[in-house]
């Protein structure tokens, strides 16, 4: 094997390390979170949301961020504040830390019932809050419902969501609420006195072996 094959091979090494270290997507709904009817909801009624024995895990029950949803009395959830700024607050818990990716959010497909705003509040394992987004959702697709699917630049190491749903005339109608995220990886505060990773001492070895080889050529 030449130098400079020599040279490629232990570039590769490290970098397929740092390829298989990246956390796959998760898709979060009541297989692996779990969610509940927070303190801060308002005033107000929940219909037949609670009818035939369901709970507000219909929340959560989208198998996937690509499936269909059919608006029927066993499916969404319909809650009506009793006066105007009222709404629902959900309340999610993951069981650990996650990077979130995008939110997916079915919501009902006429202007009448529909969510007309959503503000999320994002905490950590420790309760502290990392970040807050609002929203104006898109009514949904008929028949079938799809999901709406918004990019989340941030925020990191989430473990807790609040969500805080309105409408415009007191009525907060939709199907489910989803996240694809990623498990969040350890970010240690850089220690001084740490042996140097197996990876970075790859990375000075090949910075070494490469002056070697220039004195090499000189010589």
């Amino acid at each position: 094997m030449s130098i400079r094959q020599i040279m490629f091979t232990m570039l590769l090494l490290p970098a397929f390390n740092i390829t298989n270290a990246v956390a796959a997507p998760v898709y979060l709904n009541n297989t692996n979170i779990s969610v509940a009817v927070g303190a801060g909801t308002s005033p107000g009624s929940f219909n037949n949301t609670f009818n035939g024995g369901n709970t507000i895990d219909k929340v959560i029950d989208a198998p996937s961020a690509t499936a269909t949803e059919f608006h029927d009395q066993n499916t969404h959830i319909w809650f009506t504040a009793t006066n105007v700024g009222g709404g629902l607050e959900l309340q999610f818990d993951f069981g650990q830390e996650f990077d979130l990716r995008t939110l997916h959010f079915w919501n009902y497909t006429s202007e009448g019932y529909d969510v007309d705003n959503i503000n999320f509040t994002f905490f950590n394992s420790s309760n502290t809050q990392v970040g807050t987004l609002g929203i104006v959702p898109a009514l949904g697709s008929s028949p079938g419902i799809l999901a709406q699917d918004i990019p989340l630049a941030a925020p990191l190491n989430v473990q807790f969501v609040t969500a805080f749903l309105t409408g415009t005339n007191r009525e907060v109608d939709f199907q489910n609420i989803g996240f694809t995220a990623e498990v969040s990886t350890p970010r240690p505060t850089p220690n001084p006195n740490q042996v140097p990773e197996p990876g970075i001492i790859s990375l000075l070895a090949i910075g070494l072996f490469g002056t070697l080889i220039g004195r090499h050529r000189f010589l």
